[in-house]
C-alpha cells in the first residue's frame, strides 16, 4: 500500500518521542527523591563576601560525594563545592564566595549532582557508581 510506510515511520518517530519525554521527566521527577539544593535571595554587597546555600541528601549508601555548582545570570561559572560522607553531613550548608564587580545582579543557578557507590554482585567485582542529578536551584543576588 503507498504511504503506509511513511505512516509507520511517524508513528515510530512519534511513540519514540514521547518515551523519551516520559523518561526525561521521570529522571528529573527522581531526582528529588535524593536530595536537593537551596539558596535565599539576598543582596549583592559591594566588595567580595561569601553566600550561603542549603544542600540535603538522601543517597542510596554511607559512600557519597556530592558536587555542587555556581553559575551567575550570564552563565558564567562562579565557584564550586564539595561534600564527602564521613567529613560532611548529609544535611549541611555551604559558602560561595561572589565580588560584585565581577558579577551582574540578577539569577543565580547552583547546579548540584550526588554520586554514590554499592558493592558489586560478587566479592572481587568493582563497586557500582549510581548518579543523579537534582534540579537546579534558582537565587536572586540584587544590588541594595
Amino acid at each position: 500500500m503507498p504511504g503506509s510506510r511513511g505512516r509507520r515511520s511517524v508513528a515510530v518517530l512519534v511513540v519514540g518521542a514521547v518515551l523519551a519525554l516520559a523518561l526525561a521527566a521521570a529522571a528529573r521527577a527522581s531526582s528529588t527523591d535524593f536530595g536537593h539544593v537551596a539558596a535565599p535571595d539576598r543582596s549583592l554587597r559591594a566588595g567580595c563576601h561569601h553566600y550561603r546555600y542549603h544542600y540535603v541528601v538522601r543517597p542510596g549508601s554511607d559512600d557519597w560525594i556530592l558536587e555542587t555548582w555556581l553559575h551567575d545570570p550570564r552563565g558564567r561559572a562562579q565557584g564550586s563545592g564539595d561534600f564527602l560522607a564521613g567529613s560532611d553531613p548529609k544535611v549541611g550548608r555551604g559558602w560561595v564566595g561572589v565580588c560584585r564587580s565581577t558579577v551582574v545582579e540578577g539569577r543565580f543557578t547552583i547546579t548540584a549532582r550526588l554520586r554514590w557507590y554499592t558493592p558489586g554482585t560478587l566479592p572481587v567485582d568493582p563497586p557500582v557508581e549510581h548518579t543523579r542529578w537534582f534540579e537546579p536551584a534558582h537565587f536572586r543576588l540584587t544590588r541594595p
